[in-house]
């Protein structure tokens, strides 16, 4: 595969240059729409690990797989730009790949028999039964507690369910798609789950267990008896309570048990409990439905009691708290009814220290003995509980539920008023969360960066990935410009560091030296340094199965090694993430379109017809000439529908840029001569600049004299793809005057925009992703700055003469030399 693309490359190059150039730009373009996608899912990921965003793990994998595919394209576009030179880099690719997918992968299910136990074979530390039925069993076998008989079908049964129905790819499906955020992608994934599974057959494997159990009881019982179906799933009743997010079913008979079960594990896919879990950061396979059998209770009262407060209130914590209803408990449990509340002591014998009742449900006596059971609960399981009880018309106690009570942690709440003078933005795009304050520091250019003071809020125009160097020194970043998708905004959500971007004229506005807080949670600025915001917020978990596991995963895809193009590292070999292969594509594919070599000897290109003295042939890779023209003639100027070549040419004829004489190549013409070859006329192709124009693209190879200059652009709709490179060398003066004549593009090209990097008489110079009409002035200017430095390595004699040029220039003069 890989000769025959190297054979095309060449063979491309020598028949067929014209058709090499609109592959690769082809190939540029793709790469960087692949690119945009990219890093929107990078930011997608940080948000999930860092800003306490939550989705499902099947959706996880399913946007991994996307990015994964995503780079994969760059790859491929890069090879096709750059046939054979990048080979392992599929390599690292496939690597990063089975790494992160290794991580994410849902963990190995057991379906394997027996599916049903009895409460009395179920021991604490049996993983296949989830806490509720666990719990029972130990009051029921360890502390010899009234709990309703019953059996327990394991979580190995609601797998072997799942396989038995080939439910599993449709599960996958649905929760890939599911966005919890959204009330109707909830109702709808789980609406179509819950009829999934209970339209789906019930294995008879299972059903013969189930119904053995139950006969057994109605053998002992010598007539039929009702019972409740009741949730247990693996994590419920554990770190994460569940409460009221599954089904029961309740008086069943012996038919309808099994329809009772499918409906209970569709209730692992109620909207709520879907909500529920995701939020909770926990997989779909960790929470697998177990399911409890037992006995009703022909309750005459029933109820819940704490065996301390919920909140950290000291009287709370000192007493236990008893709520009581008629009949069964459900109108209590779903809030819909005042049940009667009662205070006990903690301490034995109990003494009911108040009462909120009209009418009391149970006496003293039974309310006594409900705390004595719930204290004896509590120190068997050393927490304090939560204890769902019923007492029988005969006056019986029975416990039905006991599990961990979870007491809030009480953080005092700021009023959303409470610093509203002191605001001074809002409606900032969130890149990166937190909450942070400094002084403010204003970055104008590179050098900057080494000046930035400690613990600083750096605002700034962009966001390029070499300000990571100094991301342990600043507290917040403010941008013009950038988004959450950028490079920086990833490590800055690694780092923790709030950044807001978007945020116009954001230099001007803010005076470097000002005290500020920045909300990176709600994209608000405030003046002065708030310590009760920063005091008071809260970040996100850190901890736990879901953040373990992305963050082991992410390793893998966001950290970024390669922030330096020049560096010996930024190979293929220096890859250590996802990033960094996006990185290397991004940066080797734009390098390679703006170093891309002369097409051939001109065939296929066409003369352009200039009102200026330049020799400009064009060649056209699909949309950048508007009309055909005859073999031989040249193409008008305004047959040239290339938006940026329209907008740099329009600043190179500028009528104040003076052209009295046509630039000769003379370096090529010497190096022909040299080498003792024949000279060709001096307006051939061989001494003339050539265009390879686009609608929206154009790479221009421009030579005045001994200057040589090469711009590459892309300039349509998608900010985000749109660039301007530009490489600016030579000429005829000596090492000082060259020197000086960059330092008066440099000092331009800086005010407009531009990231400079200077070596010698040599200028690189990158402009990033600028609205399209904006793009077009930008090009207007650099033409007439090309134009009128065309010479000027001749005449510039010192710093102050280069201050005092570029400020001439922006005063409207585009003419330095008499020579024009």
């Amino acid at each position: 595969m890989q000769l025959n693309s190297l054979f095309k490359h060449w063979s491309y190059r020598i028949i067929a240059p014209g058709t090499l150039l609109r592959e690769k730009y082809e190939a540029l373009k793709q790469l960087l729409s692949y690119d945009i996608c990219c890093h929107e899912e990078m930011a997608e990921f940080q948000d999930l690990l860092h800003d306490g965003h939550r989705e499902d793990f099947a959706r996880i994998r399913k946007r991994f797989a996307h990015l994964s595919a995503q780079v994969g394209g760059m790859i491929q576009a890069l090879e096709t730009m750059n046939p054979g030179t990048y080979t392992s880099l599929r390599d690292y690719h496939k690597k990063f790949d089975f790494y992160t997918r290794f991580l994410i992968a849902p963990p190995a299910i057991d379906f394997a028999p027996p599916y049903v136990f009895p409460l009395e074979a179920i021991t604490i530390d049996d993983k296949r039964i989830g806490n509720k039925a666990k719990h029972l069993a130990e009051l029921t076998n360890r502390l010899h507690s009234s709990v309703p008989r019953g059996f327990a079908i394991s979580s190995s049964g609601y797998h072997y369910f799942i396989e038995y129905n080939n439910l599993r790819i449709a599960i996958e499906t649905q929760l890939a798609d599911l966005d919890i955020n959204s009330t109707n992608s909830l109702h709808t994934t789980a609406k179509n789950l819950q009829q999934l599974l209970i339209e789906a057959t019930l294995p008879p494997d299972i059903e013969k267990e189930i119904l053995g159990a139950y006969d057994r009881w109605e053998h002992r019982h010598n007539q039929a008896v009702k019972v409740a179906v009741r949730s247990s799933a693996i994590s419920e009743d554990g770190d994460s309570s569940f409460a009221g997010q599954y089904a029961t079913v309740l008086n069943v008979c012996r038919s309808d048990i099994g329809t009772a079960y499918k409906e209970v594990l569709g209730s692992k896919y109620s909207p709520e409990a879907l909500f529920y879990r995701i939020s909770q950061g926990m997989g779909d396979e960790e929470t697998a439905m177990s399911v409890l059998v037992q006995e009703m209770v022909a309750a005459s009262s029933s109820g819940v009691l704490y065996t301390t407060g919920v909140t950290h209130n000291t009287t709370d914590k000192g007493h236990l708290h008893l709520h009581i209803t008629k009949g069964l408990g459900e109108q209590l449990v779903s809030g819909a009814v005042n049940p009667d509340y009662y205070v006990l002591d903690r301490q034995s014998p109990h003494t009911i220290m108040s009462k909120e009742t009209l009418s009391p449900i149970i006496s003293d006596e039974q309310a006594c003995n409900i705390a004595t059971q719930g204290m004896i609960i509590e120190n068997h399981f050393t927490t304090p509980q939560d204890i769902e009880w019923a007492i029988n018309d005969q006056n019986q106690l029975f416990i039905l539920q006991a599990r961990e009570l979870h007491i809030s942690t009480e953080i005092e709440a700021l009023e959303d008023h409470q610093f509203k003078d002191n605001i001074l933005l809002s409606d900032c795009e969130k890149a990166s969360g937190g909450v942070a304050a400094g002084i403010v520091f204003v970055i104008n250019n590179a050098r900057d960066l080494e000046h930035v003071p400690m613990g600083a809020v750096i605002v700034t125009k962009d966001s390029p990935p070499d300000f990571v160097t100094i991301i342990n020194k600043i507290s917040a970043v403010m941008s013009e410009r950038g988004s959450r998708a950028s490079h920086f905004a990833t490590v800055a959500r690694e780092f923790g560091v709030p950044f807001l971007a978007g945020i116009k004229n954001a230099r001007s506005r803010f005076e470097a030296g000002i005290p500020i807080t920045v909300d990176g949670n709600r994209g608000l600025v405030y003046s002065g340094i708030i310590k009760e915001l920063i005091n008071n917020h809260i970040k996100p978990q850190t901890s736990g199965p879901y953040h373990r596991v992305l963050s082991e995963a992410l390793k893998f895809i966001t950290p970024l090694e390669l922030t330096d193009p020049t560096a010996k590292n930024f190979t293929p070999e220096g890859c250590r993430s996802m990033h960094d292969i996006i990185r290397f594509c991004h940066e080797k594919a734009l390098f390679s379109m703006f170093t891309t070599g002369k097409p051939g000897t001109g065939r296929g290109s066409l003369r352009l017809d200039a009102n200026i003295p330049l020799d400009v042939f064009l060649f056209d890779v699909g949309g950048g000439i508007s009309t055909k023209t005859t073999k031989g003639q040249p193409v008008p100027l305004d047959s040239v529908s290339s938006t940026p070549f329209q907008a740099l040419w329009k600043g190179l004829s500028h009528p104040d840029v003076q052209w009295k004489q046509k630039p000769f190549d003379w370096a090529a013409y010497d190096k022909i001569e040299l080498a003792g070859g024949v000279p060709p006329k001096r307006d051939s192709f061989a001494f003339a600049s050539y265009a390879v124009v686009s609608g929206d693209y154009l790479h221009f190879n421009l030579r005045f004299g001994y200057h040589f200059t090469i711009v590459d652009v892309l300039c349509g709709d998608n900010d985000a793809e749109n660039h301007c490179m530009l490489r600016f060398a030579g000429g005829g003066g000596d090492y000082n005057q060259l020197s000086l004549r960059i330092d008066f593009l440099s000092g331009i090209l800086e005010r407009l925009d531009f990231s400079v990097d200077k070596k010698g008489d040599l200028l690189e110079a990158k402009l990033p992703g600028f609205a399209k009409e904006e793009m077009i002035h930008k090009l207007d200017l650099l033409g007439r700055l090309l134009g009128a430095s065309k010479l000027m390595d001749m005449v510039l004699n010192g710093d102050e003469m280069v201050a005092n040029c570029v400020e001439e220039f922006f005063n409207g003069r585009y003419s330095f030399s008499q020579e024009g």
